[in-house]
């Protein structure tokens, strides 16, 4: 089986293009599960192949916006997607948004993963100085993902959203180049201190 290429990898994950093929496949039934679109803008309409697809050319011809697939290593698996933009590129600062749409990956770290490998190369491919993104107070998963992978809460905006009838805060959660660097080296050198405490 012929598999698009890898844009960035990890551990367990690579990142590679969304294509409009996507939009046929597992992307179209997350977009039209209310459970998956909870925390999304896009839960407030129906989606189709053709809206999905439109979508994905829109960013693949932007030059401020980065749209990559989230799948797995073990078997290829298009678990979800990742959007790093719009790129301010003045201000050498981004906005992630992420989606992991297949249920049974929700919970295992994979969400942390995806936003380490995104602000990794923000900082250190595309010389950014912050990544920022922003959740839904309730939506507790991508709060803790964010922290976990080395974002700051900065905020919140009070009764920010409409959401079920109700008016909800949204957090604002950031990240620096120069943080993200420090907590790199941190990681490495205690890496090397139980590398060289097993031997």
């Amino acid at each position: 089986m012929r598999h698009e290429p890898m844009f960035i990898e990890s551990q367990r994950l690579y990142f590679r293009a969304v294509t409009p093929t996507d939009a046929a496949g597992n992307y179209l039934r997350w977009m039209n599960d209310p459970e998956v679109t909870q925390f999304l803008e896009s839960r407030f309409r129906p989606q189709s192949v053709e809206s999905i697809q439109a979508y994905i050319e829109d960013l693949a011809n932007s030059k401020d916006n980065i749209f990559c697939a989230i799948v797995q290593k073990s078997d290829h698996r298009h678990i979800g997607n990742i959007r790093l933009g719009p790129i301010e590129w003045v201000h050498r600062r981004a906005e992630v948004g992420l989606l992991i749409g297949e249920k049974d990956c929700w919970g295992h770290g994979l969400g942390t993963e995806a936003y380490k490998m995104i602000a990794e190369h923000a900082f250190f491919s595309l010389n950014l100085n912050k990544v920022t993104a922003g959740a839904y107070d309730e939506n507790k998963g991508s709060r803790q993902a964010l922290v976990k992978a080395g974002f700051v809460e900065e905020g919140r905006r009070r009764s920010h959203c409409f959401v079920d009838g109700a008016y909800v805060d949204v957090f604002v959660y950031g990240a620096l180049r120069e943080e993200f660097v420090r907590q790199e080296l941190i990681e490495e050198a205690l890496e090397q201190s139980s590398a060289k405490a097993k031997h």
